[in-house]
């Protein structure tokens, strides 16, 4: 008792002086100054701070990397240059790019699948005409006033926007986005769709610079889940974002620090 007294007492003198002499164990250096008594390693080193960027050197400001949702809308002037996807009769991509698009999936008709352009390029004209189309038929089909300035009709508008994007919000007018099924089973509809169709593009999309825009585990920072939707964004973002399992506002934010989503 006497002995554990002692040793009582030093600590206590020991931490007024602002130091604590803490038994580690071993010979040497058996004994640390310290400030606090501590359990942690001494001679453990920080791990040090990484000293390459992994994240790709890009010009952020180019648009195929744009956010295109209902806080960063297009101008309802916003026009690209497209042309006709080469498998489809009116489906158009942007000019600059289609060749990937192109090559995609004529590579995966050779891979066995059969490739079906649901969506691609869509004006602002049309995009508002099917946002519209969607708000009345839900008004129509609830009993609401179909009377666009009744207060009532907004509540189909709101229901509306969890379907069909609002015009300018749309990745599709950007000519950088297109809808991919199965051309044997043409619906979007997760039951009906050919797992084996999907795997291939998320493992091979980004060597033609696409990736899956909205993944169903991205729904609460993208707004949507639509696991058909893949997005151009050239092969080196492409790479880092499929292979990271990140979206594209998780991207964005890296270099545009004030952005919000």
């Amino acid at each position: 008792m006497a002995v554990l007294g002692l040793v009582l007492y030093t600590i206590v003198i020991s931490r007024m002086n602002r130091q604590t002499n803490v038994i580690f164990g071993g010979v040497d250096g058996a004994y640390v100054s310290s400030d606090s008594v501590s359990f942690a390693d001494p001679n453990v080193q920080e791990t040090p701070e990484p000293t390459v960027d992994i994240w790709p050197d890009i010009d952020i400001t180019l648009d195929i990397y744009s956010v295109v949702n209902e806080d960063n809308l297009l101008s309802s002037a916003f026009e690209p240059d497209v042309s006709r996807i080469e498998i489809t009769r009116y489906m158009y991509f942007r000019t600059d790019h289609i060749d990937k698009l192109n090559a995609m999936l004529a590579d995966m008709i050779e891979a066995g699948f059969s490739p079906y352009v649901a969506g691609a390029y869509r004006t602002y004209s049309y995009q508002n005409q099917m946002f519209n189309t969607k708000a009345s038929q839900i008004a129509y089909e609830q009993g609401l006033s179909e009377d666009y300035n009744d207060p009532e009709y907004q509540l189909a508008v709101e229901q509306a926007k969890k379907i069909t994007a609002v015009p300018g919000s749309s990745e599709h007018q950007l000519g950088l986005a297109v809808d991919l099924l199965d051309k044997q089973r043409q619906k979007m509809v997760y039951g009906d769709m050919d797992p084996a169709f999907f795997a291939w593009l998320d493992e091979h999309c980004w060597e033609y610079g696409f990736i899956k825009r909205y993944p169903t585990k991205k729904l609460l920072l993208t707004g949507w889940d639509e696991p058909w939707h893949y997005r151009y964004v050239g092969k080196e973002a492409a790479k880092f974002i499929m292979e990271q399992g990140i979206c594209l506002e998780e991207f964005y934010a890296h270099y545009v620090p004030d952005f919000e989503y």
